[in-house]
């Protein structure tokens, strides 16, 4: 097989609007910022492939808008050796399908997935499913480089296959790569750019991943064990050189970098803003931060460098929830969190997650009084959903808290898949519903929304539509 794969399509299947980074696998429209972030994880395939002399295609076609009948053309037409497909929890049945169909077309196509559920879950769906060839286990780029240099091999690390016996054959897991600044920057050229658009402005947005890796280990999250619970940074000057590629080549200039843990490094943060503004680029970018990692020095330089919000897991108004959840945070570093972003002149966004096995009515309540007083400019509210390999999902199978025997097959944050030991599904689909209502509908928050809005007719205009949507969707469901 060396050799023999000159053509590698990567797909997002037409198998739903989600995201689908590991950690994060929720329906794009249950979000309050319902923004479409283009595959850069895909990207980053595509350009190892075309390293390895390969050509390679994207096709994001939930983004697209384009469903089976686009991608049964383009496996004739492109008529690939070797097909890539991201998964979701939620959406694996429907992805497969891409399977069967390419196998249809071509039996001789090597069909590959990638994503947690399959790093857990491979072995089983490579038993079950003969549609799928092969799967990649955690990060997948020095992967990809030797199965294009040198076909599918048992002594290939971080990849389950079938072998001649149809056996599974489960390889040694791959380190973890060390060195991020020797990874080729995404292939943007071959994602259509154009589909990726800040929900603010409408102008083009792209993802920088400025590390990878968590160190914390909350019940819920699969970022740490994904990681290795280590955290790798690229340089500062190789984030920047991609930011003046995104710019000069591609005329991006918004931005989201990416890291479940960006804020964590203090002294890199810092080289990283100083680079951008020697740099001289002008451009406007959103960061994640832990609420125990922002201090004033790092929310003064985040503002001189272009960054206009900073997102953080709040998740609970409760510190005994935020304890049982092993978030290792307090409810007092979140509201000194904020409240340092907001002095730095910074809008803040902050995520909470309900319906954790120890949730009750007043562990609720505490959550909405906190998101009230904080008050951030941007706020999601997700009912805990328990991804495979998480603490939370095998405490959810133990105590017999599954809803239902398909429970997760729906992937939404919305709507409760888990009962905790007090509260039903359904309470906690009502009262998050409720709740968000409740603050989105407060006065003082609309008023400044429009006010900060109408510093432009287009940004006021793409809030009012995005306001419409989001409650037409948390009153009719």
């Amino acid at each position: 097989m060396a050799g023999a794969i000159k053509k590698v399509l990567l797909i997002n299947p037409p198998s739903g609007l989600y995201r689908r980074d590991d950690r994060c696998q929720s329906r794009v429209e249950e979000q309050t910022v319902q923004v479409i972030f283009p595959p850069i994880d895909l990207a980053y395939l595509g350009a190892v492939a075309e390293e390895c002399g390969a050509e390679a295609r994207i096709v994001d076609y939930p983004a697209e808008g384009s469903g089976w009948e686009n991608f049964i053309l383009d496996i004739t037409r492109f008529n690939p050796q070797m097909l890539i497909f991201d998964v979701t929890t939620a959406t694996l049945s429907r992805d497969l399908l891409a399977c069967r169909i390419a196998k249809e077309i071509n039996p001789d196509i090597i069909t590959a997935g990638k994503g947690d559920y399959l790093s857990i879950y491979g072995e089983q769906v490579l038993r079950e499913h003969r549609e799928i060839d092969l799967v990649f286990v955690r990060e997948s780029e020095a992967t990809l480089r030797e199965l294009l240099t040198h076909g599918i091999d048992e002594n290939i690390q971080g990849i389950m296959f079938r072998g001649e016996d149809e056996q599974v054959i489960v390889t040694e897991k791959r380190p973890f790569i060390k060195d991020l600044d020797a990874l080729p920057f995404p292939a943007r050229h071959l994602l259509n750019n154009e589909l990726y658009r800040s929900p603010e402005t409408n102008n083009k947005l792209t993802v920088v991943y400025g590390n990878r890796g968590c160190p914390a280990k909350c019940i819920f999250c699969p970022a740490g064990r994904m990681s290795g619970y280590k955290l790798r940074s690229r340089s500062p000057e190789n984030v920047v050189r991609e930011l003046e590629e995104c710019v000069h080549k591609f005329g991006i200039t918004e931005f989201l970098l990416h890291g479940d843990t960006f804020t964590m490094r203090k002294s890199w943060v810092i080289e990283l803003c100083k680079r951008i503004v020697d740099a001289g680029l002008n451009i406007r970018w959103g960061c994640n931060s832990r609420v125990d990692t922002i201090d004033e020095e790092r929310a003064e330089w985040l503002r001189n460098a272009g960054c206009w919000v900073v997102a953080f897991g709040v998740e609970s108004g409760s510190q005994l929830m935020l304890d049982k959840m092993k978030k290792g945070a307090t409810v007092e570093q979140a509201k000194k969190a904020v409240n340092i972003c907001k002095r730095a002149g910074l809008r803040t966004h902050a995520f909470y997650i309900i319906g954790l096995p120890w949730e009750t009515a007043e562990t609720l309540q505490q959550t909405f009084e906190l998101a009230r007083e904080l008050d951030t400019d941007f706020f999601d509210i997700n009912i805990a959903y328990p991804l495979p390999g998480t603490e939370f999902f095998e405490i959810a199978k133990r105590d017999n808290l599954l809803v239902s025997a398909n429970a997760l097959a729906d992937g939404s944050y919305a709507r409760a898949a888990v009962r905790t030991y007090e509260l039903s599904a359904e309470e906690l689909t009502l009262w998050r519903r409720q709740a968000l209502m409740r603050l989105y509908l407060r006065p003082h928050y609309i008023f400044r929304t429009l006010m900060y809005a109408a510093e432009s007719p287009r940004v006021i205009k793409n809030y009012l539509s995005y306001a419409s949507s989001r409650i037409r969707h948390l009153i009719f469901g």
